[in-house]
Order: structure tokens, then C-alpha cells, then sequence
């Protein structure tokens, strides 16, 4: 819930299975009360996980119907149109699109949406600045919490601050249901007129965007002077072994980022030795307790194991391909045998 009204995370999902339950309870513990997961081509169990969940809590997993239209849009714009067909999405006071490897961080209060909004005095629109994570030097996929295993942020902060530069970092945007744009999508939605309406559209420090912001196309902010209540951290790649399977399932968006000639490129950029920022290490005691619950199903533990253990098999495998080789020399890992 926020502000009273209930807060709905819009989500595409591939192969994600060892993650969910941890993802899950930490945006619940934020104060987000359902979710829309729509998935395709899963081998790792991740919509079975979501198909059990279903029944366990306020979420509903459908598959992604850009399956039969493979010359329409891109995934991630076909799952967000798909999920504004259903009344879970219709009846939302609050939509946020946003990834399975982005944790909303919210710094103000006790860590809670109504938290953010009683300290920024109310908003209709928040862009969240994305501060990326790299892998810190963990290599295999860990059966733990994503955000206590990567700590190193992939750019040096502190450095750039003391510096006086800024760069500027991707948004992901949370709205109100009642605001009316052209489009909504993956990083924000559009409004040519948005400064007209009254409004008020504000970033993870609770400064108003300037109308060109708002009424243009940018997906980027400052990073330094937006994250004072609120960010998102992006754990891109996890450790050397899941960017591995990350390569193998492919781009979300059907980008050509993760192709052979870029993947390494990808993983570099990310995994820059940055600031340490352990703010976010210690999962709360409320999404500890439900990753817990979860777990405790029979059912969702028994798949929750066998997701990682596909995803570890996943890994073994594609470090024995030859293909691969030159890749796992920049990642500083051997073939396996």
C-alpha cells in the first residue's frame, strides 16, 4: 500500500527462478501488495514457482503472448501492454514496471513507500535512479540473498563526488493509475503536455523534474543528487557464473548487448570495482521472515532447490563450450571439465 492505496509491481520474467524468493518478499516488506509476472520460454522452473505463488499470494503469472506474435513489439513492451488487460493491473492506485534484478531501496523512514511519500510531501509520479552493482569477485551462484552477496557498486561514487561530476544513471518509474500518458513504458511513461496537468513528477530525493523532463523521452538522471530517500539497485550480472546463464537465456528486450562481441564489453562495464555500499546487505527482518515462509512451502522449496541446481548444471555447462572460452578468460574463469 501507498498512501492507502494499493501499489502493483509490473514484471517480465526469464529463467529467474533462483531469485523470486527473494525478490518477492523484499518488495513486499516495501510496501508493494501485488504483483503481474508475465513470462516465456522458462526451462529453470521460474513459472512454476510463479504458478505456486499464485496461489499463496495476491500475484498473477500469465505467459508472455508475444509467444505467438514473434513479429510484434519486443518482450518487455507486449508483457506491459498484456498486464494493463486485467483487473489486478485496472484497479491499482500504483504501477511500477520493474526487473527481477532491480531492488527498490527506500532510505527514508523505516524503509517503507508511505515512508517516501510522507518525507517527499506526496507526488503522482516518482522516477527512481538506478545504481548499478557488479560482482565483487564472487564467482559461483550462492543459494543467498542477492543483496548481502554484491556489495561493490560498479562505479567509484565517492570518487566522482569528490570530483564534482555526476553521471547520469537509468530510471525506473513508478506512477499513479489515475494519470493518463501516451504510453507507459519499461523506464518511464510518456506526456508531451505532463507539465501542465498539475502533477508533480519527482526523483529519488524528492526534487520536481523540470518540464523538459517530464516532457520529453529522457530514461537517464543525475545519479549523486537523486538518491538521497530512495534508489534502485540493479544487480545486472550477480556473480561470474549466473552472467553465464544470463548470457544463455539472452537480453530481456532482444537487444544486442549480451551477442559474442559485446558480452564482455557488458560484464566490464558493470563490474568496474566502484564504491562499497552495504546499506542494503542485511535483508529486513519482514522480507527475511517471508523468504522464509516461502521456502517453508513444501512445495515452492522443493522448486525453489531445484531452480538453482539447474541454474549451477546451467553454468558447468556452458564453461565446458569452446565457444565460450574467450569469454571465461575475461571473467577470470576456467573451463570446466
Amino acid at each position: 500500500m501507498l498512501n492507502n492505496e494499493p501499489a502493483l509491481i509490473v514484471a517480465a520474467m526469464k529463467n529467474e527462478g533462483p531469485y523470486i524468493l527473494e525478490w518477492v518478499p523484499h518488495h513486499i516488506a516495501v510496501g508493494f501488495g501485488s504483483f503481474i509476472v508475465i513470462t516465456n520460454d522458462c526451462d529453470d522452473l521460474t513459472d512454476r514457482i510463479l504458478d505456486r505463488m499464485e496461489r499463496l499470494i495476491p500475484l498473477k503469472h500469465v505467459p508472455n503472448p508475444k509467444a505467438l506474435f514473434s513479429d510484434r513489439s519486443n518482450w518487455h513492451v507486449m508483457a506491459h501492454r498484456y498486464a494493463s488487460l486485467f483487473n489486478l493491473y485496472k484497479d491499482a492506485g500504483w504501477i511500477y514496471f520493474k526487473d527481477p534484478d532491480e531492488f527498490l531501496m527506500i532510505w527514508a523512514g523505516g524503509g517503507h513507500l508511505d515512508d517516501f511519500y510522507e518525507e517527499t510531501v506526496g507526488f503522482d509520479v516518482v522516477s527512481f535512479t538506478s545504481m548499478p552493482f557488479g560482482s565483487g569477485g564472487v564467482v559461483d551462484i550462492v543459494d543467498e540473498p542477492v543483496v548481502s552477496q554484491f556489495t561493490t557498486q560498479s562505479k567509484d561514487y565517492d570518487a566522482l563526488r569528490a570530483a564534482g561530476r555526476q553521471p547520469t544513471n537509468a530510471v525506473k518509474t513508478m506512477f499513479h493509475n489515475k494519470v493518463k500518458f501516451s504510453v507507459r513504458r519499461n523506464h518511464r511513461p510518456r506526456r508531451s503536455d505532463f507539465s501542465t496537468t498539475g502533477y508533480r513528477w519527482i526523483d529519488g530525493s524528492g526534487n520536481e523534474f523540470p518540464p523538459e523532463w517530464t516532457d520529453g523521452s529522457s530514461k537517464g538522471a543525475l545519479s549523486l543528487t537523486t538518491v538521497d530517500l530512495a534508489q534502485f539497485n540493479h544487480y545486472a550480472i550477480r556473480s561470474a557464473e549466473a552472467y553465464l546463464v544470463k548470457i544463455d537465456r539472452g537480453d530481456a528486450v532482444g537487444a544486442t548487448r549480451l551477442d559474442p562481441e559485446r558480452r564482455y564489453a557488458y560484464w566490464r562495464d558493470y563490474d568496474a570495482r566502484g564504491t562499497v555500499d552495504t546499506r542494503a546487505a542485511t535483508p529486513s527482518p519482514e522480507a527475511t521472515r517471508l523468504r522464509e515462509e516461502f521456502l517453508s512451502d513444501p512445495v515452492l522449496g522443493a522448486l525453489h532447490s531445484e531452480s538453482v541446481a539447474h541454474h549451477r548444471k546451467k553454468a558447468k555447462h556452458l564453461r565446458s563450450l569452446p565457444e565460450f572460452a574467450p569469454l571465461l578468460e575475461g571473467l577470470g574463469l576456467g573451463r570446466a571439465g
